[in-house]
């Protein structure tokens, strides 16, 4: 009798965590369908002023706020808050930082590239 409620149990288990598993994984894929590349007048000025540090070959702090190697597995909602966010930071002057800025001013987004981070974050 403890035999067959101990194998109950582990089926019983093992069934809910793989429909746990399936459903995570139907939900990522969902929302990697509803999420968008970077158009390629941003993933211009993403790859000059932003990915040395925020990807998967930057520092450990910056690719865990942001890495656009992953941004296509970002949902549309995260996608629009980290866009916005990155127009703040360029419009406030933070990003780069200015060590950055201080040794390489070219990745200094102008005015109308930060225009442009603008529009994109106003369109998601």
């Amino acid at each position: 009798m403890k035999k067959t409620l101990i194998k109950s149990i582990v089926i019983h288990s093992f069934l809910v965590f793989l429909l746990m598993y399936l459903t995570n994984s139907l939900a990522g894929q969902e929302a990697a369908k509803t999420s968008s590349p970077l158009p390629d007048n941003v993933n211009k000025i993403v790859t000059t002023s932003c990915m040395p540090c925020h990807s998967s070959a930057g520092g450990t702090l910056s690719k865990a706020k942001l890495n656009f190697n992953e941004w296509v597995n970002y949902s549309s909602e995260k996608q629009k808050e980290k866009a916005e966010k990155i127009y703040n930071e360029i419009s406030k002057n933070k990003m780069p930082p200015k060590k950055a800025r201080e040794t390489r001013p070219e990745i200094i987004p102008t005015k109308e590239q930060a225009e442009i981070i603008k529009k994109w974050s106003n369109s998601l």
